[in-house]
């Protein structure tokens, strides 16, 4: 047990070691009703039985398209129509190709491949300003299908060009429509 030497003794067993405990106190892990705010009082009651109501994620129909899918050339037919039959209009960037349409409203269609602007923000605001140019411009091309191909290289620099341009296509265009009214 407990071994004696010089003035010190030496306890082997951990029963000889005194322990000093602090009072008691009620419920010490539980808080206090007004500490978890989100937590509902009194007793919510069991989960129901059976399996859950639906949320409504299924959809039955499909979402409405943002803005005007009618005014979109689609399909390698449609673009091949067009570029077998359509008349060419050319400047340094852009190439604009037109053919009457079959039925009105006219369908517009974009050519930018990634060989000429290697980065997707690039191409995807150099259409973006195309297609609002195209509907500022859409009384006087309701009767044509058009292409717009870009021919070259364009640096993120020159997209303003390319867009004067695209102005000067479509008002070119747009001439020979008016002179016929």
């Amino acid at each position: 047990m407990g071994a004696a030497t010089g003035n010190l003794q030496v306890f082997d067993d951990e029963t000889h070691l005194p322990t000093f405990q602090a009072a008691p106190r009620a419920y010490a892990r539980i808080p206090r009703p007004d500490a978890i705010r989100g937590r509902p009082q009194g007793s919510v009651g069991t989960p129901g039985q059976g399996p859950r109501q639906t949320h409504g994620l299924t959809v039955i129909a499909p979402p409405p398209r943002i803005g005007n899918s009618r005014y979109r050339l689609r399909g390698i037919g449609a673009f091949q129509a067009v570029f077998r039959a359509g008349t060419r209009h050319d400047a340094r960037y852009l190439q604009l190709i037109a053919a009457r349409a079959a039925q009105p409203p006219g369908r517009v269609g974009y050519v930018i491949g990634r060989k000429v602007m290697p980065l997707a923000v690039d191409r995807n605001r150099l259409r973006r300003c195309l297609r609002e140019m195209i509907r500022a411009a859409r009384p006087t091309l309701d009767a044509f299908d058009v292409i717009l191909r870009v021919k070259r290289n364009v640096a993120r620099t020159e997209i303003d060009r390319v867009l004067g341009e695209a102005r000067q296509l479509l008002a070119r265009l747009a001439e020979p429509a008016e002179s016929t009214r």
